[in-house]
C-alpha cells in the first residue's frame, strides 16, 4: 500500500526514461500514441515499477479507459491477461491495428466504469491512469472496482490533483480532479480496501517543481499527478447471482453490437 505525488526526480531518472523509450516503442509498433512529454511520462514508469514484480505470473489485468495508451499493450507481452476497455467506440480501430501487429491475445471490452458489466471477482489487478477525475460518481466507480477484483487483489491507478489554494486549477471539461483530503476521504469512506492509505503523508515537497515543470508542457496542466496502490480486502462481495449474469450478458451484447456495427461501418466506407 502506498500513494505518492509525482517527483521530478524520478521523472529525470534513468529508469524512468529507459522505460518510457521502450513504452513508445512499442507504440510506434502497434500504431498507438507515444508520449515524450506531460504527466504520461511520470505515470507509466511508476505503474510499471509496481507491476513489474508480477510479470509473467498471468495475473487478470483490466485497464480502465484505455484509448490509445500503449501501457495495457505492452503489459500483455510481459505475461498478463489484459482487457483493455473504454465507454466508447473510438479506439475500436487502433485496438483492432495493435492486436493485429502483435498478434497477442487481448480482451476488448466497452464498459462504463460506474457500472461495469463484468462478473464479480473476475480480476486480480484493476489499473485505473488518470480516469477518476472523469468519473461524476467517484464513489460508485471505486466500488465497482472492489467488486470485480478478487479478494486481495491490487488496485493501482494514478490520478490529477487539483489544489486550489496553491494556485492550481482544473479545466472543467476535463471533469473534476480531487485535492489530497478528497482522495484520503474517498479511501477512507470505502471499506473494501486495506485501511491506512489515508493516514500516510503526502510527498508534498515535490510539488512545487512538477508544478512548474507540468505547466510548461501545456497551458491547462495547472494541476499535479498523483499515484496510489492499494489492496483489496479478503472480503467477498455478496449479492444475488442473476444480477452477475445480467452485467454479464448486458456487457457483451454491448460490445458485439458496437464491434459488429463498427465493421460494418468500416466495410462501407472501404466500398465507397
Amino acid at each position: 500500500m502506498m500513494k505518492c505525488l509525482a517527483s521530478m526526480t524520478e521523472l529525470g531518472s534513468p529508469p524512468w526514461k529507459n522505460f518510457m523509450a521502450e513504452l513508445n516503442q512499442v507504440a510506434e509498433q502497434c500504431g498507438l500514441d507515444r508520449y515524450d512529454t506531460f504527466s504520461r511520462v511520470w505515470e507509466y514508469p511508476w505503474l510499471w515499477s509496481q507491476l513489474e514484480p508480477f510479470k509473467g505470473a498471468g495475473l487478470e489485468l483490466l485497464d480502465i479507459g484505455s484509448e490509445r495508451s500503449p501501457l495495457p499493450w505492452f503489459l500483455a507481452t510481459q505475461g498478463f491477461r489484459v482487457t483493455v476497455s473504454d465507454h466508447t467506440i473510438n479506439s475500436w480501430s487502433a485496438w483492432q491495428n495493435a492486436k493485429q501487429r502483435l498478434q497477442i491475445a487481448i480482451r476488448r471490452r466497452l464498459l462504463d466504469a460506474q457500472q461495469l458489466n463484468l462478473p464479480t471477482a473476475s480480476t486480480d489487478i484493476y489499473l485505473s491512469v488518470s480516469v477518476i477525475e472523469h468519473f461524476s460518481g467517484k464513489e460508485q466507480a471505486l466500488a465497482e472496482a472492489a467488486r470485480v477484483l478478487r479478494p486481495n487483489g491490487l488496485l493501482i491507478m494514478s490520478f490529477d490533483i487539483c489544489e486550489a489554494q496553491l494556485g492550481m486549477s482544473f479545466p472543467e471539461w476535463n471533469g473534476r480532479a480531487l485535492t489530497t483530503r478528497e482522495f484520503d476521504e474517498l479511501f477512507d469512506g470505502c471499506g473494501w480496501f486495506e485501511p491506512g492509505l489515508a493516514t500516510l503523508p503526502w510527498n508534498t515537497g515535490d510539488i512545487p517543481a512538477y508544478l512548474a515543470w507540468h505547466r510548461e508542457t501545456a497551458p491547462w496542466h495547472n494541476y499535479v499527478t498523483g499515484a496510489a496502490v492499494v489492496r483489496r480486502t479478503n472480503a467477498p462481495w455478496k449479492e444475488a447471482l442473476w444480477k452477475d449474469a445480467l452485467r454479464v450478458t448486458k456487457g457483451n451484447a454491448r460490445t458485439a453490437y458496437r464491434a459488429l456495427r463498427w465493421q460494418w461501418e468500416q466495410r462501407k466506407s472501404s466500398a465507397s
